[in-house]
């Protein structure tokens, strides 16, 4: 599995699916995942508006951006409540994260890992964890298969 970090904005990524999470006791998307919901016109707000996607766990939501931002589709994954975020619901959300990926049989990545939800560990060792449960689900679940995987530094827009 190749991995890199990529510095660019959201919308300048080019992969096959850009993964985002979003907290269910956030109102509206923040950081990186609000600033692609303004560019997108609001789609991950009206959904929760309309009670559709909540950023329970175990939820996601899936954008197609259409040529507004460079990645092919945007999946968004609820984490549940910010307060639940631990060590074990990370590698969970890893797994949940990755099925989700080779649900949609895609092998160019990039993930916003959910860093400032877990505010108590440094970045680096979420990134560590996340990446990772991500792995070895990614690699059980489509074995010999080459993935191409960016991750977007844990701070900035």
């Amino acid at each position: 599995m190749d991995t890199r970090d990529v510095g660019v904005r959201p919308e300048a990524i080019r992969a096959e699916v850009l993964v985002l999470f979003h907290a269910e006791d956030e109102p509206a998307p923040r950081g990186r995942l609000g600033r692609l919901d303004w560019i997108l016109l609001s789609p991950l707000a009206r959904l929760r508006a309309r009670g559709k996607f909540t950023g329970a766990k175990g939820t996601s939501a899936l954008l197609v951006p259409d040529r507004k931002v460079k990645a092919q589709r945007i999946l968004v994954i609820g984490v549940g409540r910010r307060a639940e975020c631990s060590r074990t619901a990370l590698y969970r959300l890893s797994y949940d994260a990755a099925r989700a990926v080779l649900g949609l049989g895609c092998r160019h990545i990039a993930l916003d890992l959910p860093v400032r939800l877990f505010s108590y560990e440094p970045p680096d060792a979420i990134r560590r964890a996340f990446f990772e449960g991500f792995a070895a689900e990614m690699r059980r679940g489509r074995p010999g298969v080459d993935f191409d995987v960016s991750i977007l530094p844990a701070s900035g827009v």
